[in-house]
Parts: C-alpha cells; sequence; structure tokens
C-alpha cells in the first residue's frame, strides 16, 4: 500500500527514526542522570512553581504539571514569554528549561526571575543558561545533546518529575509509575516502529496527512497530548494542525463548523480520549462528534489503555509522535530540518 521503508530510506536524512524510538530510553536516562543530583540549596517555603521554557522544552512542563496538580499543594504554571507574573518571589519556584540553552525568551524570563529573588533550577544541555546556572551557584541538570528539542521530551518529563519529587512537590507513587512505564512505551515503541502497512501508526498517518487535522482533547488530560500532536505535525510533518479542548470548544468553536462546506470537508477531527475523563466532557464528545458529523471530512479516535494515567498519556503522546513522524514521510519531507524557525532565529538576531 504505502512504501514507507523506501520513504523513510530516501527522506529521513536526519535520522527522526532514531530519536522517536529512544523516547522510552530516554525515560532511564532521565533517572540515572537524577540518581546522583543532590540540590545545594533549600526549597522549602515554596507558594507556587512557574516552568519556564519554549517549545519541545515547554511541552515538558505542560505535561508535568497535568500528571501532578491534583497532588501538589501549589500552582505550576508553564510561562511561554519573555515576561513573568507579577506575583513570582522569593517564594516562587522556578525550573528554567531550555535543551540549547539559548532560547531568549527563557533567558529573558530567567533574568526576570533572578532579580524578583526567586528560587531558580536549570535544565539544559548548556549554553548561555548552563553560564547564567553557574555564575548565579544555582543547581541545574545537564541534559545529553544532540536532540531536536521536541524530540528531547522523555528526558524534560522525566528529569522535570524526578526533580519535583527530590524538591518535595511530587509524590514518590508519580516517579515509580513513571519508570514503570519504560517497560509499557518500549513495548509499544516495538509496534509502531515496523515501517509496514499493517502498523496503526502509519495508517492514520495515510488518512490524515493530506488533510487539516483538528485535535480535540479534554481539559482533564488530553489536551496536552493534543497541544504535542499538534506541533509535531506541524515541526516533523510540515502540516498546520490545530487543537482545541472538551468542554471549552462547545462554548465557541463548534459554531464554527457552520460555513464553506468545501473548507470543512478539508479537515479532519481527532478525538483524544483517556477513561479518566470527566464523564460529562465524554458525553460532549459524543454528541459533538454527531454535531459535526458530514461537516469534518473525517473523524478518528484516539485512546490508549494502562493503569494509570501517566501511562496513558505517554503511550498516547509517543503514538501521536510516530503518527507525525509518517505523516511527515507520507509528505514527501524530511521530518528533521524546521527550516522557517532556523530563518526566523537567524532574522532576529539581527535586531
Amino acid at each position: 500500500m504505502f512504501e514507507i521503508k523506501a520513504l523513510k530510506q530516501k527522506l529521513d536524512v536526519s535520522n527522526m527514526y532514531d530519536a522517536i524510538i529512544g523516547f522510552p530510553k530516554q525515560i532511564k536516562t532521565a533517572f540515572s542522570i537524577m540518581e546522583h543530583w543532590i540540590p545545594q540549596h533549600e526549597y522549602s517555603n515554596v507558594n507556587n512553581i512557574l516552568i519556564l521554557g519554549m517549545g519541545g522544552s515547554a511541552i515538558g512542563g505542560d505535561v508535568t504539571r497535568m500528571l501532578i496538580q491534583n497532588e501538589c499543594e501549589v500552582p505550576i504554571l508553564v510561562n511561554r514569554s519573555y515576561n513573568i507574573p507579577k506575583w513570582v518571589n522569593e517564594k516562587t519556584l522556578v525550573l528554567a528549561s531550555s535543551y540549547s540553552g539559548n532560547t531568549e525568551e527563557t533567558l529573558s524570563a530567567f533574568d526576570q526571575c533572578t532579580k524578583a529573588g526567586a528560587k531558580i533550577v536549570a535544565m539544559t544541555t548548556g549554553g548561555k543558561l548552563q553560564e547564567l546556572a553557574t555564575e548565579n551557584n544555582l543547581d541545574y541538570a545537564l541534559l545529553p545533546a544532540g536532540l531536536q528539542p521536541r524530540a528531547a521530551l522523555g528526558l524534560s518529563v522525566s528529569l522535570t518529575l524526578i526533580m519535583l519529587n527530590k524538591l518535595g512537590f511530587a509524590s514518590d507513587s508519580i516517579v515509580e509509575e513513571l519508570y514503570f512505564s519504560i517497560e509499557k512505551i518500549t513495548k509499544l515503541c516495538d509496534e509502531l516502529s515496523d515501517c509496514d502497512d499493517e502498523n496503526p501508526a502509519v495508517i492514520l498517518a495515510n488518512e490524515i496527512h493530506s488533510m487539516c487535522p483538528i485535535i480535540y482533547g479534554s481539559e482533564d488530560l488530553t489536551w496536552v497530548a493534543a497541544l504535542r500532536f499538534k506541533g509535531q505535525l506541524e515541526e516533523n510533518a510540515k502540516m498546520l494542525a490545530f487543537h482545541h479542548n472538551i468542554p471549552e470548544q462547545n462554548h465557541n468553536e463548534i459554531e464554527g463548523w457552520s460555513c464553506h462546506p468545501d473548507l470543512l470537508a478539508t479537515k479532519c477531527i481527532i478525538w483524544l480520549k483517556d477513561e479518566n475523563d470527566h464523564p460529562r466532557s465524554l458525553g460532549r464528545m459524543e454528541v459533538t462528534a454527531k454535531l459535526l458529523d458530514g461537516q469534518a471530512g473525517k473523524q478518528v479516535e484516539i485512546a490508549e489503555k494502562g493503569r494509570s494515567p501517566l501511562i496513558r498519556l505517554l503511550k498516547m503522546i509517543h503514538f501521536n509522535d510516530w503518527v507525525s513522524y509518517y505523516a511527515a514521510l507520507l509528505n514527501n519531507v524530511d521530518p528533521t530540518p524546521v527550516e522557517r524557525i532556523t530563518k526566523l532565529k537567524e532574522e532576529m538576531a539581527k535586531r
């Protein structure tokens, strides 16, 4: 049906395939990195947590927040901006995450957090962020280099969870579940890395690669998988995608599926569901899908099985990453280069 193996050999020059396969290994590597990580500073008397990051570095913060928000006793915010909230002060724990260490928005926010007297911990492969962490005598964790930031999600999520556990903001049980997930994700990876026509990720990629995906998740858990999937389709497959969450979608966007039927027919709705979603949210998804039947060109559903939200969420993210990879091949593009992002950074460096 498709010549995926031939397309992989022809197009995947930078070997994104191995980067995606490495997802479960990244989790294991994070445990090795953090095994002997002992903070040199004291992090009690914290009223809130701010995670600084952009793009692939920020999504790890989003996943972490979703996984621990029901057990963490202080609020957590992911900050994608040059600026920081006014409430940041000496009782704020700041996790500054930049894979390259040179993300200008994160560095700007880092500087403001330093001036606000916040308790800062950094995660990076090096760059300016490591320099600043060293100069300011801050605790930091050093990540292995050589990956695209979006391909280092296993590292960023795992390091953040383990770090927050060591600092007293995430439970031992969530870290134990993270370790247990390695086996489950490895098994899934073995199935999805097989470049044949029966691979469900290949099949879904073939269904959506020539359409514009509209990805809907729930506010309970899967909205973060929707956000991640959107970004992966855009960066890997070079195709425009959008996301929203239920129930908020029912209060605005649902009416957007009314006019221009020819345009709507090019859209594919992807429903991301989890067994722990609020029953009313699951009901809303079912009703909305019926209301939009015949409007969207296609509707598909993705759900994962597992004993915990952490395992199900990481498996869903991993499945979607593979879909984005195969969609890139079917779109006849190399999944790794991000030429417009690179050019934009070059132009911004001149200003």
